[in-house]
């Protein structure tokens, strides 16, 4: 199992980096540029392991792991998660964004992650994934225009919600394992990028502030702190590469290696979140700055495609 990124991979990684500093700046997160789902999709971000056959890039996991590491780091949408899932796993491609439901109940109500302009909803259950078209009330039949459903922040304040009642079974049902663990994996792949970017912006913090005429960076209490952070990003990230690699070889271990990456991703992107507020003083605790951004949308990637702990100490 070779865990060396390639050149391709680096090209792929590199090119998502420079385009999201461009067109998703983290700093806008609660104010994302109108028609941005669009331009994800023309650079195919939403079907990057999907068959050539349903418009995909039939890329692996791995790479998959790279780029998507890249797009947490600048809190893009968690309508990508569940978009590169449904595109991968279910043989009618989608046209639009899948947004991502949090419920074990059915046919209950669901709370739908990233709705606006959804045209499929995907929930995850245990050893399955299933794919909800949506509800035919929410659809003008005179217009064929779909009604934006009324939504509500989350506490990821770059990410909205809604409440909505299925009664229908759903259209699409995957019995395969893997797509619960990919969905697990690239869940994780957005939390160690959230755990980058709070690491970075401590940094970049700790040289900028001064007190008393040396930079806050300087003072060995701020060292260890940002040391950490940088630590616990780095191990965080091995295991998520581990678990790629896992997954595209279909290792009977599989599993508890995409759920030992979401675990520790998870713990990285919070303890790295709470420690950058720390970090950013008496700036960090206020809204108008942004390292709360990065602590908030790590409490959000916890509820997804949790870390199952029976699973871990088995």
């Amino acid at each position: 199992m070779d865990l060396t990124a390639n050149d391709d991979q680096i090209a792929f990684q590199t090119a998502t980096a420079e385009w999201c500093r461009d067109h998703m700046p983290l700093d806008k997160a609660r104010d994302r540029a109108a028609g941005l789902w669009d331009q994800l999709e023309s650079m195919g971000l939403p079907r990057l392991t999907a068959p050539e056959a349903n418009g995909g890039l039939a890329l692996d996991h791995a790479t998959e792991a790279l780029v998507f590491a890249e797009l947490g780091r600048f809190l893009a949408p968690i309508g990508l998660l569940s978009s590169a899932v449904a595109n991968r796993w279910f043989d009618d491609p989608f046209d639009g964004k899948v947004a991502l439901a949090l419920t074990s109940g059915e046919p209950g109500p669901m709370r739908v992650l990233d709705p606006v302009d959804s045209a499929a909803v995907l929930m995850l259950q245990p050893g399955t994934v299933r794919v909800f078209d949506i509800p035919d009330s929410f659809t003008d039949q005179t217009t064929g225009q779909r009604h934006d459903t009324e939504h509500s922040p989350t506490i990821d304040l770059s990410t909205v919600q809604s409440r909505q009642e299925w009664t229908t079974t759903a259209v699409w049902t995957e019995d395969d394992p893997r797509p619960p663990l990919h969905l697990q994996l690239l869940a994780a792949a957005y939390a160690v990028g959230c755990a980058d970017a709070a690491r970075d912006m401590a940094a970049d913090y700790a040289r900028l502030r001064e007190q008393f005429d040396r930079p806050i960076g300087w003072f060995q209490a701020l060292k260890h702190i940002c040391s950490d952070m940088a630590v616990r990003t780095a191990v965080a990230r091995s295991q998520l590469y581990y678990a790629a690699c896992a997954l595209d070889e279909n290792t009977a271990d599989a599993a508890f290696h995409v759920t030992a990456a979401k675990r520790l991703a998870d713990q990285a992107a919070l303890d790295n979140g709470r420690a950058n507020i720390q970090v950013h003083g008496g700036i960090g605790m206020t809204d108008e700055a942004a390292p709360h951004l990065c602590l908030k949308r790590a409490h959000l990637l916890q509820f997804i495609a949790p870390a199952d702990a029976a699973l871990l100490l088995d």
